[in-house]
Formats: C-alpha cells, structure tokens, sequence
C-alpha cells in the first residue's frame, strides 16, 4: 500500500465529492434530496457492498485472521476513547466542546469514505475485517456517543436505541455468511454486487451536498481544529499503524486498520445532535475540515507507516 496510490484515490474520491458539491449549488439536487441519497447509502448499498464483500471474497482471509481482525479493532477504539477523554481537555472550552471533540476522535467515516476507499485500494476481500470494525463502531455510537450527545440535550439519555440497525443487522449477517460459506445463487450474488458498487459515487455526492451547504469560510477561520486534526489524523494513526506492524503480521489487515484509524471524523454523531436538539456546530466544522484535509493527512499517515 504506497502513498502515492492513496493520494491518488483520495484525489478521485475528491473529484467525486465536487460533483456532488456543483450539483447542489447548481440546483440539481438540494439538501432534501441529499438526505434521501443519505438514506439510501446507509440502508441499501453499503449494506450491499459489505455483502458483496464477503460472497465474492476467495477465502483467502482465515477464521483466527478474523478473530484477529476483532480483537485488534476493540484495542484500537480502546485506544480512542482513552485518547478521545484526554484530547478535549486541552481543545475544549466548555462539557459540550469537550464532549464533541471526544466524538470526533472516536468515531471515523468508516461507512461513507473508509469503505469505498478500502475497496479500492485494498480490494473487496479486506472488506471483511472493515465489517467487524462497523459493528464496534455501532455498539459504540448508539450506546456511549448517543449518551454524550443526549446528556445536553435536555432530556435524558437513551443509550441502547438503535443500537439493532441496519448496520449491525448486516453486519452480523456478513459474519455469518463468511463462517459458513453457503453456495448462493450467481444471480442473487450479482445483483448485491451491482447496488453495491453504486456505494463510492453516492456516498462522495452526499458529502459534497453537505458541504455545499456549510458556510465554508467560518470553518476555515476555527484554529483548534488544526491542531485536533495534526494530533488526530496524522500523530494518532502513524503511532496506531507503528504499533500494528510491530504486532500483528498480515499487511493487508494492518493496512486495512490504518486506514480505518485515519478517516475524517463520521457524520452519525452530529445527525444524532440535529436530532436531539444540540448544538452540533462544532462537529459540522471538523466533519468537513477533516473530511478536505484526509487528502493530505491520509496519504501522510500511510507514507508515515511506512517508513517504520
């Protein structure tokens, strides 16, 4: 996995984003249709692709290098949130501030940005260990990140709600299916695979609808956020990728997990905060900063990895 073809799909997945960008500030879609793209994304194709990845996989990827996967993808979030309680203090000014930068840090865009450009990069057979670290991530979002969003809102907190979504449904379902390897039909196969691979275009056209309707120039103007960015998705992620060489020797799961650990901050977090009333301005702000930076901080991650 070389830098340069990371920058290289990150530039591609760029391109892909100012589509959706243009076609929203030339009135071709608007922030509604956007949502409902959204929708379709989370619930059909990337659902579709994380099956595909498991029914098109060779069987290359072994019962112990999955089990691996999972316990290397728990450390790595464990890792997270101890460093996403500690981060805050020095960025944040008040518990809301402090609360969302810990957001930001644990929670990655594994979904929309990760899974295209895994597959890309690393082809669709790594997907698998991508699964297993989706279904951490929605433990973790609908119990502990709903309960830092919800404890400012006012209302009380509702920590297990959502936590059986399609995600987590399909993902499990894609562990399954891998474990026991059922013959299914070529047409039931292909067609998972055609709504799957319409996953990469429309989750980028979802991004650049999001930011076409952000004020671009105050996010620009937030200081913390660079030094949040500099110690999150650059120092963070080549100190994980060090610590995973050194651990684990399967360079397609290290690279895999690397790759993961750099994404932009996820966008749940702050649908959670719309949801619920709260003042999610500053996790809109490190959404896209991050999101515009990853072409430069991911491709630096994995040269950084490198060099170990």
């Amino acid at each position: 996995m070389e830098a340069s073809v990371i920058f290289r799909q990150m530039c591609m997945i760029f391109l892909l984003i100012a589509v959706g960008y243009a076609a929203c500030k030339r009135g071709i879609v608007n922030h509604q249709a956007g949502k409902a793209v959204s929708a379709i994304v989370v619930n059909i194709c990337n659902p579709a692709l994380m099956l595909t990845s498991v029914l098109e996989s060779g069987g290359g990827i072994s019962n112990g290098k999955l089990l691996l996967a999972a316990v290397a993808g728990i450390s790595i979030y464990a890792c997270l949130l101890i460093i996403g309680k500690a981060l805050p203090i020095f960025l944040g000014k008040d518990s809301l501030e402090r609360d969302q930068y810990t957001l930001m840090t644990l929670f990655g865009n594994i979904g929309f940005i990760g899974i295209p450009v895994i597959s890309a990069v690393l082809g669709a057979e790594v997907l698998i260990y991508v699964i297993i670290c989706n279904i951490i991530f929605n433990i973790l979002v609908y119990t502990y990140g709903r309960y830092l969003v919800c404890r400012h809102s006012g209302q009380g907190a509702a920590p297990s709600r959502g936590v059986i979504n399609t995600g987590t449904v399909v993902g499990v379902a894609c562990v399954a299916l891998f474990l026991l390897k059922p013959d299914l039909p070529e047409v039931l196969v292909k067609s998972v695979d055609y709504v799957g691979s319409a996953t990469t275009f429309l989750s980028m056209m979802v991004i650049g609808i999001s930011l076409a309707n952000m004020p671009l120039g105050k996010i620009f103007r937030e200081a913390r956020l660079y030094v949040y960015i500099l110690v999150r998705h650059i120092l963070i992620p080549i100190a994980i990728g060090w610590a995973l060489k050194f651990l684990i020797n399967d360079p397609e799961m290290v690279g895999t997990l690397v790759l993961l650990v750099g994404m932009p901050v996820a966008n749940l977090p702050l649908m959670m905060c719309e949801e619920n009333g709260v003042d999610g301005t500053l996790l809109s702000k490190g959404i896209v900063l991050s999101t515009l930076f990853s072409l430069v901080t991911i491709p630096l991650v994995v040269y950084g990895v490198a060099l170990s």
